[in-house]
Parts: structure tokens; C-alpha cells; sequence
């Protein structure tokens, strides 16, 4: 089994989980009363953000992991503004949350990629050798080689 497939298992079952809550809020509104559309989306875009954030842990490419800490970023926003209109918290609290957590991602998105270049070419390398070096060290090997 492949360790890509937590995550996106992760978020499935985040659906799954949160689709039932609401089903059951529906069906039950005596014990799940207090269950509404924005819990359901408070659980599936934090799981998922939080699945996208561990997964760019794992990623390698640079670029991957920068969309990948973006749209973790995004969701973990949505999750927040979905918390406060759920817990009916004051208006004037909601742009400092948003603030926070896009200040806490963009610092984990220096941290994940290591302010790592990724365009560099193999001529920026230590020890790169252009092809008239390569084509005079192959002559003489060869030239060793007939001795």
C-alpha cells in the first residue's frame, strides 16, 4: 500500500463522517440538533487541510509542495471561517483568525521548502564538467586504454 493513499483516505472518510453527522442531525434533531451544515464543513476542510499540510511534508518537488501548503491554507481558512459562523463568534474576531493563518502558512511554506531553488541548471553544480571537458577526459581514457 502506498503512503500517498492516507491522506486522500483521510479525506474521504472525513466526508463520509461529516455526511453522516448531518444526516443524522436531520433524522435525529434531538441528540444531534446541534450539528448543522457548517460543522459538516468545519470537519471535511480541516481534515482535508490538514491531510494536504501533512502531504507536502512528503512531497517532493518544490512546486508540489508550495500548491500543496497553498490549497492546505485555503481549506484551513475555510475551516476557520466555517467554525465562527457556526459558534456565531463576533465579526470583528474574523479577520484576525484569517490573518493568523495565512502568517502561520506562509512561514510553514519557508520552513517545508527550505528557501531551496529549484530552477538551478547542472552548470550552477560543483564538479559539472561542459562537453569539450567531458570529450578531452574521454580522449584521454582512451588514449590510456590503446598504451
Amino acid at each position: 500500500m502506498s503512503k500517498k493513499i492516507i491522506p486522500k483516505l483521510l479525506v474521504a472518510l472525513s466526508f463520509v463522517i461529516a455526511a453522516v453527522l448531518f444526516l443524522m442531525s436531520e433524522l435525529e434533531p434531538d441528540q444531534f440538533g446541534w450539528f448543522n451544515l457548517s460543522w459538516a464543513g468545519v470537519i471535511f476542510a480541516g481534515v482535508s487541510g490538514l491531510a494536504l499540510l501533512f502531504g507536502a511534508l512528503g512531497q517532493k518537488t518544490t512546486s508540489l509542495k508550495k500548491l500543496q501548503l497553498l490549497l492546505s491554507g485555503i481549506l484551513l481558512v475555510v475551516a476557520a471561517v466555517l467554525v465562527i459562523s457556526a459558534l456565531a463568534l463576533p465579526k470583528n474576531l474574523v479577520l484576525p483568525i484569517l490573518l493568523v493563518v495565512v502568517s502561520v502558512f506562509l512561514v510553514l511554506g519557508i520552513l517545508f521548502t527550505g528557501g531551496k531553488k529549484w530552477d538551478t541548471g547542472d552548470n550552477q553544480k560543483i564538479g559539472y564538467k561542459n562537453y569539450y571537458q567531458r570529450k578531452a577526459e574521454e580522449e584521454r581514457h582512451k588514449d590510456k586504454e590503446d598504451e
